[in-house]
């Protein structure tokens, strides 16, 4: 009978001879568009169905890993793909996870051979929208897999592999909290984002919250030329206008120094210091009518990302910031009468599972054991879907091949050597954690 190590080795021999298989998988789903349809700005009649498709070719390798195939759409167009590997039985279940959308593009020209769909290979990484974030973890998952299922193995926990839509909008209701509804659960689960942030790929056991705020700044408008009357001392002041842009550089000023106390007041040992931001990523105002530049403008709107640490709950945040704001406004004779709007338009909670929670330390192990250096516990710089996996009561962690950086920007592109490497430990940690019949 083999010994785990010899067994974990087997398995590992059996992915090295699955190489090219993986990297020609990867290529192939790369060269499907998935954007997800509902991406600020984008056509979704023209987009739905890429998700669909990309999950459609992944079939054949869920099939050969000996999985039960289960394709069904939450919303018309846009399917989610989960292959159920049955255990044999009294073994740990394990969910593996990933999203196969992505986000747009950009201007085709400016990607290197002008195709971000060209999933070139070039120095050993592949090359293409959504290599890196994340058709490559939805790839190792798959061929780990497999590769159990060519060397022999069955697994006595079922080995559950997902692959959902609409994580890059945060729709998270037609993706992984629809498989959680659909009754996939598990007593841990694994969500292949990228984890490379720097080099090697780190295990993540729990993420920041993020959250979008938008503040809308009321000014007055008038005529541009007079605004010398408007802000310098002796004008007329308000009396006639406010520029509403003016009052949102006061209030982007404000809370800039709000971030800045952050870096102090705010930190957690799995992040590096400054990690915690308030970070605004765009800002508008205009005029009545026209978007001309002939008119003090009325109105601002600044859209804020909050960042915060996975072990603070979004309501205390939220109830922080409100309060700076409120303050700051207080100083201001025009915004303390004319309170600008906060709206929190979305949230992404945290999620947060111990290092000594067994679903860390198995795969923790098996990192050492496969890739023979330690691993290392790192948060997760974003956001992912283990916190709705983890909210449907199922232990979550992430861990998958990429670095976050190129993610979301021209010539994103994923290492093939980690790829390899995080379907080694996949593979070992699904054999330690599920049992082996």
């Amino acid at each position: 009978m083999m010994t785990d190590s010899e067994l974990h080795q087997r398995v590992s021999d059996q992915i090295d001879a699955l190489r090219d298989e993986i990297v020609a998988t990867l290529q192939a789903v790369v060269r499907i568009p998935s954007i997800t349809p509902k991406y600020p700005g984008l056509d979704y009649d023209e987009l739905v169905g890429g998700e669909k498709r990309a999950n459609e070719a992944l079939i054949p390798t869920l099939q050969a890993a000996g999985a039960e195939i289960d394709l069904w759409e939450e919303e018309p167009g846009r399917a989610n793909l989960v292959g159920v590997v049955k255990g044999s039985g009294g073994g740990r279940s394990l969910i593996c996870n990933g999203h196969i959308d992505t986000v747009p593009p950009g201007d085709h020209a400016t990607w290197t051979g002008g195709d971000p769909y060209a999933a070139e290979v070039r120095d050993g990484k592949i090359y293409g929208i959504g290599a890196c974030d994340m058709k490559a973890g939805i790839v190792a998952q798959s061929f780990a897999a497999v590769a159990l299922k060519r060397s022999g193995v069955r697994l006595q926990g079922d080995l559950i592999l997902e692959s959902v839509c609409g994580e890059e909008t945060m729709d998270h209701t037609v993706g992984v909290s629809a498989t959680v509804k659909r009754g996939y659960t598990a007593d841990a689960a694994i969500v292949t984002e990228p984890c490379a942030l720097p080099h090697p790929v780190k295990i993540a056991p729990c993420s920041v919250g993020s959250a979008w705020l938008r503040i809308t700044v009321p000014g007055k408008a008038t005529h541009v030329l007079v605004r010398g009357a408007l802000v310098w001392p002796g004008g007329e002041g308000e009396r006639y206008g406010v520029n509403a842009i003016d009052k949102a550089i006061y209030v982007a000023n404000g809370l800039k120094k709000l971030e800045e106390n952050w870096g102090f007041s705010k930190s957690h040992p799995l992040y590096p210091p400054g990690h915690f931001t308030i970070g605004m990523n765009l800002m508008s105002g205009y005029p009545p009518g026209p978007p001309v530049p002939f008119i003090v403008p009325h109105e601002a709107v600044l859209d804020y990302i909050v960042i915060y640490p996975p072990d603070e709950s979004g309501d205390a945040v939220f109830t922080e910031v409100e309060t700076f704001l409120n303050h700051l406004y207080e100083l201001d004779p025009w915004l303390s009468r004319n309170r600008p709007t906060m709206v929190w338009k979305h949230h992404w909670p945290p999620y947060n599972t111990p290092i000594d929670h067994p679903i860390c330390q198995t795969i923790a192990t098996a990192y050492e054991s496969t890739l023979g250096v330690p691993a290392e516990f790192q948060g997760f710089a974003a956001v992912d879907d283990a916190t709705y996996l983890e909210r449907g009561g199922i232990p979550s962690i992430s861990y998958g091949p990429g670095n976050i950086m190129v993610c979301h920007a021209v010539d994103e592109h994923v290492a093939i050597d980690e790829v390899v490497n995080v379907c080694k430990v996949l593979a070992t940690t699904a054999i330690d954690w599920c049992g082996v019949s």
